[in-house]
């Protein structure tokens, strides 16, 4: 009996840390996306090489909401040919449904929000979280990964890389 608890046992904990071995993290190279924003512009992550990318991964939710406001606020207050800001809808929503859901908002989102209706940055970034922000260096380097975070801690942070 101890045996097979045992066993059980290793075989849960070596299942969970294969899965997040996959996940992206501070330190990795950020894996590439090419995606179409509501407005219909093409972004290549890879192709903003030399930038410092301010990346929200989000669903049509209120905390998602909340961190688009908190960039729009970086937005406002580190604004840098240097610097580029993303939101992502990785729930695959449609264009109409994302762009509705940006209506509700109290302000006009004032950076690049994109679509993603094969959910693949979700899937090569592994989104547990909801939202999740990321900041990728000039060289495609993660070098944050976070749950929600405010425009004050995001601004300290991100005048490292600029």
């Amino acid at each position: 009996m101890y045996r097979i608890l045992s066993l059980t046992l290793f075989t849960i904990f070596f299942l969970v840390q294969s899965s997040y071995a996959k996940v992206p993290m501070s330190g990795d190279p950020a894996p590439d996306f090419s995606l179409t924003s509501v407005t219909g512009e093409k972004v290549v992550l890879s192709d903003m090489k030399g930038k410092v990318i301010l990346l929200g991964m989000f669903h049509i939710c209120v905390p998602c909401m909340k961190q688009a406001l908190e960039f729009n606020k970086v937005q406002d207050q580190l604004s840098s040919a240097k610097l580029a800001i993303l939101g992502i809808n990785t729930s695959g929503d449609s264009r109409e449904e994302v762009m509705a859901y940006l209506k509700g908002f109290p302000e006009k989102v004032k950076f690049s929000y994109l679509l993603d209706p094969e959910q693949s940055v979700n899937k090569n970034y592994i989104q547990r979280d909801m939202p999740t922000v990321l900041v990728i260096d000039p060289n495609g380097i993660i070098q944050a990964r976070v749950p929600w975070v405010g425009s004050e801690q995001l601004i300290k942070f991100l005048k490292k890389f600029l």
